[in-house]
């Protein structure tokens, strides 16, 4: 009888606004969840997949609009 595998996470945990809003301004994007199946971590553009996916197409650089964006998506904590 063949052994029943789990299916792998059909969605992979999604970091908040502050950790993107974190990783994009240090230029570390590629410590974020990679959502792309077909790009595993030794890619050689892995770095710069996971950069265009989270923080846009800017060259080291977060966009004032980005981080507005991502700041005004995080939502109010309660007292």
């Amino acid at each position: 009888m063949a052994q029943v595998q789990p299916a792998p996470p059909s969605d992979p945990a999604q970091p908040t606004a502050r950790e993107v809003l974190d990783a994009c301004v240090q230029n570390r994007a590629d410590t974020l969840p990679n959502p792309f199946v077909d790009v595993p971590r030794n890619h050689w553009a892995y770095k710069a997949v996971l950069t265009m996916h989270y923080c846009g197409v800017y060259r080291q650089a977060t966009p004032p609009s980005l981080i507005e964006r991502l700041l005004n998506q995080q939502s109010p904590r309660s007292s």
